[in-house]
């Protein structure tokens, strides 16, 4: 299969011999930027061991195959010694990087969240002791007023299940006030 009328194929150009209907090369290697390619492939594997494995390789895998081999040829002319695995080796060492700087951010997400929480139990107490120091009484009233205020129940009946202070010490008035509030 000839790429044109009568040019060869990239790997025949680069080799100079004739390229043939039956040139296993041709599907992949065109005339115009392909010599180059070749010449890489043809230094580090040679153009006989590229067609003998090619004509092994079934047809509707052969274009992944010529990439790879591209791929390797590349490769192994820039680094000799590790060819791809060097790239491999690269990519591992940035992704296992990523991967501990990803762990590091979800650390401090989580030790901000918890702060976060601290601190708004906290103002939610403080809130809330004001509330208290003007009632007489915890109660239901104040649980489902701490709930309303974003407050935790658990953090929220430890802290203020202390004794609370008595009607008759509050005067007259607030306590009024407080018969008026819970009917």
């Amino acid at each position: 299969m000839a790429t044109g009328a009568g040019s060869p194929c990239g790997a025949c150009k680069f080799l100079r011999r004739k390229c043939t209907s039956d040139c296993i090369f041709a599907p992949y290697f065109g005339s115009d930027q392909s010599p180059a390619q070749f010449a890489a492939i043809h230094k580090v594997f040679g153009a006989s061991n590229v067609s003998k494995l090619l004509a092994q390789v079934p047809v509707h895998d052969r274009c992944e195959a010529v990439a790879t081999i591209a791929y390797e040829a590349q490769a192994r002319i820039k680094d000799p010694v590790y060819g791809c695995v060097g790239h491999i080796f690269a990519l591992q060492q940035q992704v296992a990087v990523l991967q501990a700087q990803v762990m590091q951010v979800k650390a401090q997400l989580a030790y901000r969240a918890a702060l976060s929480r601290v601190l708004e139990d906290q103002q939610c107490q403080d809130n809330f002791s004001v509330f208290l120091q003007s009632d007489s009484e915890y109660g239901a009233d104040g649980v489902l007023l701490m709930q309303q205020m974003g407050c935790r129940e658990d953090v929220s009946t430890q802290e203020f299940s202390r004794k609370r202070t008595p009607h008759h010490e509050f005067g007259e008035l607030q306590a009024m006030a407080q018969r008026m509030m819970r009917s």
